[in-house]
This record gives C-alpha cells, structure tokens and sequence, in this order.
C-alpha cells in the first residue's frame, strides 16, 4: 500500500515537473534580445586631490603609467548627475568607473572612502589650473 502511495506520488510530481519545463520552452519573451547600450571601464585611484572646482583624480593607466584628470564639482550637482560617490567597502582598493553610452561619456562613479582622513584623500594646490566648464570626460587608458 505503502509503496503503491509512494509511487503514484513520485509518478505525479514527475509529470508536474516535466510538464512545466514544456511549457519554459515554449514561452516567448516580450522583447527580443539586444545589447546593452552602456558600457563601463574600472580603473584604480592612486590619489584624489580636492581643489576649488574639481577634483583632480590620479589612476592607474597600463602598463605602469599613472594619468590625471580634472572632474569638475559641478557634476555632482547637476540633473542627470555626471558625478558620482559610492562608499568604497572593507578590504577593497579605491577605484573610478567610467560609464558610455553608445561609445560617448555618460557619467563617472569614485568609489572611495567617506572619511577626508583617508590616504587617497588630499588637498591640490591652490595655483593649479583646471576646467570647471569641460562636459565630457577625455580620460586615457
């Protein structure tokens, strides 16, 4: 008794399953298939040097090179934003991501420490000359 119950359970369950997974074939998606528009590249942060209008970001380029670009403040505050800030979590590296869409500059995300006391932190130098009024972000990889 007991194993004709156990059996018809098992034969039941069976035909659930298998039933379902014609009906998964089957389906048909809402959308068809496209890729993505964005496109995003990380890069190290050595150094962010906090200036009167920008930032003044040090990377990691490759092949042991170091590069520096200028990220105005005033992206930080405009709709849609072009800067970014992401707290930067335990055991990890400061980085940037850069974001495109369709191959033109969209916006950059630091990822960094909160806390000013941080070594990735510094002040730049008051003569230091940057453009507060560039739109786009011409970075070298």
């Amino acid at each position: 008794m007991r194993k004709s119950l156990l059996f018809s359970i098992c034969a039941v369950l069976f035909s659930l399953f298998s039933a379902s997974s014609l009906v998964a074939e089957e389906r048909e998606y809402k959308y068809p298939y496209q890729e993505s528009q964005m496109t995003y590249r990380n890069v190290t942060i050595y150094k962010i040097l906090d200036q009167k209008d920008a930032y003044i970001v040090m990377y990691s380029k490759g092949h042991r090179e170091i590069g520096s670009i200028d990220i105005p403040k005033k992206w930080y505050d405009q709709s849609p934003k072009k800067l970014q800030f992401r707290p930067l979590q335990k055991g990890m590296s400061s980085y940037m991501t850069v974001f495109y869409r369709n191959g033109e500059f969209s916006h950059v995300v630091l990822t960094v420490p909160v806390s000013r006391d941080a070594a990735v932190w510094g002040v730049a130098d008051s003569n230091v000359s940057v453009n507060p009024d560039k739109e786009t972000l011409d970075i070298v990889y």
